[in-house]
């Protein structure tokens, strides 16, 4: 299960209650036991980075958009 404490947005931190549903029901499905290194939400959508290198697009609806990879320095 996906367990995230606070969430980025525009430099300040806001609750994980503010996570949309659809977007826990996603990750649970598609990467159940991902390890999330961060959350960020922007006012049109979230992007969430996971531990093995790929990052999830979601709308401000909570609608999965684009998975991309990305490298961590």
């Amino acid at each position: 299960m996906v367990n995230w404490n606070l969430i980025r947005s525009n430099g300040r931190k806001q609750s994980s209650s503010k996570i949309r549903k659809s977007i826990v029901s996603f990750m649970t499905k598609h990467h159940p036991g991902s390890v999330v290194d961060s959350i960020e939400k922007k006012y049109n959508a979230y992007k969430i980075r996971l531990m093995n290198g790929l990052c999830l697009v979601f709308d401000a609806d909570g609608r999965y958009v684009k998975t991309n990879s990305f490298l961590k320095n």
